[in-house]
């Protein structure tokens, strides 16, 4: 195996860190779920589940697939109900039952819940699928205007629909190659790959009888389909074979530099590249400088603001810490850390305890992974809270959501108490 994404820390599902713009906040606890301000006051309550459809602008809110469409100040938008639902641009995507439809940013349905599978085009009309797109036939892919007329493009599709990126669709056809159709359903790039995946910023991943590379948007490669191996970063593509790795430009159009020589897996972090090979592990910034040397249980993976997430040693050793760009270590170490937001990151505690193993004549821990708690920290390894919290999740690029037994908070950024929430069992009340 020649590239190796990072492998994803355990007990990261405890942590959800995605930092959103300004605008409500979703919280979804066992003591409280609804939309509150900043501040934690409630403008939605009563219902079962909540979540962001545009940010600052449309929640959905109900039990699960049986949604609703509020406004930032909470209040129901249309009557229209509704399993799941995404904002595609100019309108909403939305599902009932089996079926897909389209509504406005007022709620107001626009295209009645008909289709398999539906796709805005950008332009104020849909693509779209009758026929099942789970079975092994191939669909016809249809054009369907505002008003619902569907015309056959004449496309055959045997993996369904996708969002238009870049005014491209990824589509394979019926004789199992890849091509790219534009906002009309018809054929933009020709089936004739045997891989190309969704476009972002105007290329795509392909692969070819030669190997893999990039395409732009009219299908000619930007990178040459002659690599193993190709993973796109923030900042740089890597692509690799055998006789070594060529670091490219975001773009694909420039060579940045080249590692020569055998190696056994790569990975983009960012900007950087990380390379193992025979020898143990090295890390190389976007010019190619080797910015760190490591053993062969090294691992890294993207933090905040152009850090490095670093681990080494075993699992539940006191052996992550935080790297800034240049490879110096910018924190102490830690067993666990996970990036929420604003310069912010969790670390997670995990007990255990040591036992003697007869069979393999040496010492072992027992981890208690229900035991594991979360605490807060900044980017230079300073710990703002405890480690006593189940999660601790980013609802914002300045509140942190912090879960624990009887009790969660609404935090800013450095754990201060915005809005407590106790269980059934107590009352709801704010500050400490």
């Amino acid at each position: 195996m020649k590239k190796r994404a990072w492998m994803a820390l355990a007990l990261a599902g405890m942590l959800l860190g995605a930092a959103r713009a300004e605008g409500p906040l979703c919280v979804a606890t066992d003591a409280f779920t609804g939309l509150v301000t900043e501040m934690g006051e409630a403008l939605l309550t009563g219902v079962e589940d909540v979540f962001c459809v545009r940010e600052g602008a449309l929640y959905a809110a109900g039990s699960r697939g049986a949604y609703r469409l509020y406004d930032a100040n909470g209040a129901m938008l249309g009557d229209a109900e509704f399993a799941m639902i995404a904002d595609s641009g100019d309108c909403l995507i939305f599902r009932q039952g089996s079926l897909y439809g389209a509504m406005d940013m007022h709620g107001s349905v626009t295209l009645p819940a008909a289709w398999t599978q539906l796709a805005w085009d950008g332009a104020g009309g849909f693509l779209a699928l009758e026929t099942d797109p789970f079975d092994e036939s191939p669909d016809a892919i249809l054009r369907v205007s505002p008003q619902g007329e569907a015309t056959p493009t004449g496309v055959m599709t045997s993996m369904g629909l996708s969002a238009l990126e870049s005014g491209r669709m990824p589509v394979m056809a019926s004789n199992g190659r890849y091509g790219a159709i534009d906002a009309r359903g018809e054929w933009a790039i020709p089936a004739k790959w045997l891989y190309l995946g969704p476009f972002e910023r105007g290329r795509a991943k392909v692969a070819g009888p030669g190997g893999m590379g990039l395409i732009d948007v009219e299908g000619m490669e930007v990178v040459p389909t002659v690599y193993d191996w190709l993973e796109r970063g923030d900042g740089v593509i890597a692509a690799g074979n055998t006789g070594g790795i060529d670091v490219l430009s975001k773009s694909g159009e420039t060579l940045l530099y080249r590692v020569e020589g055998a190696y056994a897996e790569a990975s983009v972090l960012g900007s950087c590249l990380l390379v193992r090979d025979d020898t143990g592990a090295r890390l190389y910034d976007e010019k190619g400088t080797v910015i760190g040397t490591f053993g062969a249980d090294f691992d890294a993976a993207p933090g905040l603001n152009g850090q490095i997430i670093a681990t080494e040693g075993a699992w539940g050793d006191a052996g992550t810490w935080l790297m800034d760009p240049d490879g110096s270590a910018a924190s102490g170490k830690f067993q666990r850390i996970l990036p929420l937001a604003g310069g912010r990151y969790a670390f997670i505690e995990t007990p255990g305890i040591a036992y003697y193993s007869a069979d393999l004549d040496r010492v072992l821990t027992s981890w208690d992974y229900d035991g594991a708690r979360c605490g807060l920290m900044d980017a230079r390894g300073a710990v703002l809270v405890p480690a006593r919290w189940r999660e601790i999740r980013a609802l914002s690029g300045d509140r942190l959501l912090m879960t624990g037994d009887g009790e969660a908070r609404l935090t800013d950024l450095d754990g201060q108490v915005v809005k407590r929430w106790v269980t059934a069992e107590g009352e709801a009340a704010t500050g400490e």
